[in-house]
């Protein structure tokens, strides 16, 4: 098999190695290496075709549309460069990102109508692109061949902000009033479907356990992906209070009774024991409750008539009520 030419310069420089001083030595590899070096500089004074990639960077996006879909983030490029270009770029020394001003290309195109659609052709913009990168690089062909900007609209709208709690009180202890942020409403931008379907935006989850106190704090409100917030936080405000047990008498009452029958219940009221916050306790009174009976759904099989009750306020935490069902009598007026 016959050497190669590295093979036999190898072998040339092994004999000559061995009959050489370690003086000798030295200038013959001191020679080589010069050698080697003006070679490289003559190699890289020759143009050479490469392929090499670009960083991309887009600015100055419209700001009453939204992109949608993602662009690509370098251009790969076959070019022709004298070597000591290609080799900067090799060792990462050069290029700079190719920067693409959206604004510049799409305004002008969307101002004739309706338009949210631009493609942009890079072989087109070539030259352009030739002189961001550098004087000394030609460019022979790019991939993509093309860049295609969708957009939505943008809307923006005032959103409702819902707290986004987990509570839990100590025995005792309870809300004044229900948790509320301020501000209670931001200013949301977004595509159209989007904010057509959006009816609130939420904090991050909080969670406060075992409660006695009032808590006032700022929170952090939950990004939603293609949507953009006025603020990023918001004042947060829990008020408790301690509350207590409350009693009263609530007299039972007769619905759907003949005008010629007289009802008698024992006892003839109900006693009513319910929880409330100290702050809403003057709002309270046996006015509050209503108890009563159904004449309608008296039977004279039954000895007991059921109590129907209703609570018409809201300010209670629980309430109760006894007893359920009451003896009765029926009279007919003379």
């Amino acid at each position: 098999m016959k050497q190669s030419w590295v093979s036999k310069i190898f072998l040339y420089v092994k004999r000559k190695v061995k009959n050489f001083s370690y003086r000798n030595t030295f200038v013959f590899l001191v020679c080589l290496a010069l050698s080697s070096f003006l070679w490289l500089l003559i190699s890289l004074e020759k143009r050479y075709t490469s392929k090499i990639s670009v960083p991309v960077s887009y600015v100055e996006f419209p700001k009453d549309k939204q992109l949608s879909g993602l662009l690509p983030q370098k251009f790969d490029l076959t070019v022709d460069a004298y070597g000591y270009t290609l080799l900067s770029y090799k060792l990462r020394l050069a290029f700079s990102p190719v920067v693409i001003n959206v604004s510049e290309l799409v305004d002008n195109a969307f101002d004739r109508g309706n338009r949210f659609k631009y493609i942009f052709y890079t072989v087109v913009h070539k030259e352009e692109i030739e002189k961001q990168i550098s004087s000394e690089i030609r460019i022979l062909s790019i991939k993509p061949d093309s860049l295609i900007f969708n957009f939505s609209k943008i809307i923006s709208k005032n959103i409702k902000v819902k707290p986004n709690l987990n509570l839990s009180f100590e025995n005792q202890y309870s809300l004044m009033y229900e948790p509320i942020t301020s501000p209670d409403s931001i200013l949301v931008s977004g595509q159209k479907n989007l904010m057509d379907t959006l009816k609130f935006v939420s904090t991050n989850v909080r969670t406060y356990s075992k409660l006695s106190h009032s808590v006032e704090e700022k929170v952090a409100l939950k990004s939603v992906p293609g949507l953009k917030m006025q603020v990023k936080e918001v004042n947060l405000t829990i008020s408790v209070e301690q509350n207590t047990e409350v009693s009263f008498e609530v007299p039972i009452q007769i619905i759907n009774k003949p005008p010629n029958i007289i009802l008698k219940t024992f006892p003839g009221k109900v006693k009513v024991s319910c929880r409330i916050g100290l702050s809403k306790y003057k709002k309270l009174d046996y006015s509050s409750f209503r108890a009563f009976i159904n004449y309608e759904k008296i039977s004279l099989q039954e000895p007991r008539l059921p109590v129907s009750f209703e609570n018409l306020t809201n300010v209670v935490l629980s309430v109760n009520y006894t007893p359920k069902e009451v003896e009765y009598i029926i009279e007919h007026e003379k």
